[in-house]
């Protein structure tokens, strides 16, 4: 069975979408509906308005639904039903899983995004934090220095993405120290990501606190297919409280890790990202390494898919 993911934020580029929007009808309404109601043409963003958190999470999310919505019309024309499998997303990519799975429309998910990503940035500017990849760790090592005195309740793990590849954020002075710390303990690299703010921590509680209201004058209904959870690596209960639960979301560890090895010992076997880039089918092939893997962001990908998926 596959398992449907969609692509969080940081691969964004100036460009994305353009080549899918101009092939098919499908992605082009996408398109033309988000620009209409975010009023702002998504398929002509530049790499300095993309480096904005508003920017790049509208921009990411229309992509990897229009991708998604694309696959399905083509389907449809071969009268072809999705196949069943689950659906799951990294950190904001969650949001389009929830979309493309019928729990959230296409409009009341670009109205959430918008105001999530304002609260985001409005959070990290009061509350000023960074994330720092730590690249070959072990976990465990990972989790018992951050229980240590220093950095308890100052710096958290953000990011499970891989074996060996672990996004630590909190406060920026005792999250660049820590990450230090981690390199004396054998971690072989440091990489600073390049966002606005330490998010998946407490940091982001406010914010989370304003989603959560927000959220509760939208419509959330049943998915259509089991969706799985950052927060907890299982499959969301249909009666979720989804104004509760996204809230918590923003401030919890992404537990990616756990979510494929989830999905992979529900029966998903074929993993397809739709979105930006390869990043998350790379994650996939690094936790998961007999899945087969299938990214969609242009035509040529779309066509790779229908000519060698075999579920």
């Amino acid at each position: 069975m596959p398992a449907y993911l969609f692509s969080g934020q940081g691969a964004q580029k100036a460009g994305m979408g353009t080549e899918l929007a101009m092939r098919y009808d499908a992605a082009a309404k996408i398109y033309q509906q988000a620009s209409e109601q975010v009023s702002v043409n998504l398929l002509e963003l530049d790499e300095t308005q993309l480096s904005q958190t508003l920017y790049a999470q509208l921009a990411i999310v229309t992509l990897s639904y229009a991708a998604f919505e694309t696959w399905q019309s083509l389907l449809r024309e071969e009268n072809c039903m999705l196949a069943q499998g689950c659906f799951a997303g990294f950190s904001l990519g969650e949001y389009t899983a929830l979309a493309a799975a019928g729990v959230l429309d296409f409009h009341d998910l670009l109205d959430l995004i918008s105001y999530r990503a304002q609260v985001m940035q409005a959070a990290s500017e009061e509350q000023p934090g960074i994330m720092i990849a730590v690249i070959g760790l072990d976990k465990d090592t990972l989790l018992s220095t951050l229980n240590e005195d220093a950095w308890q309740s100052r710096v958290w793990l953000a990011n499970d993405n891989a074996p060996g590849q672990i996004v630590i954020a909190g406060y920026a002075d005792e999250t660049a120290a820590c990450a230090e710390a981690l390199k004396q303990k054998g971690a072989r690299r440091l990489v600073k990501l390049n966002v606005s703010g330490a998010f998946h921590t407490p940091l982001m509680q406010t914010a989370a606190d304003q989603l959560k209201t927000y959220a509760n004058s939208l419509t959330f209904n049943k998915p259509l297919m089991p969706v799985y959870s950052n927060t907890s690596a299982g499959i969301l209960p249909d009666d979720m409280n989804w104004p509760h639960y996204l809230s918590v979301h923003m401030c919890s560890s992404v537990r990616w890790v756990d979510t494929l090895q989830a999905a992979a010992a529900g029966g998903q076997s074929t993993f397809i990202e739709f979105g930006p880039g390869k990043v998350l089918t790379g994650l996939v092939k690094k936790t998961l390494r007999e899945s087969v893997v299938f990214n969609v962001e242009t035509p040529d990908d779309l066509k790779k898919l229908t000519r060698d998926a075999t579920f």
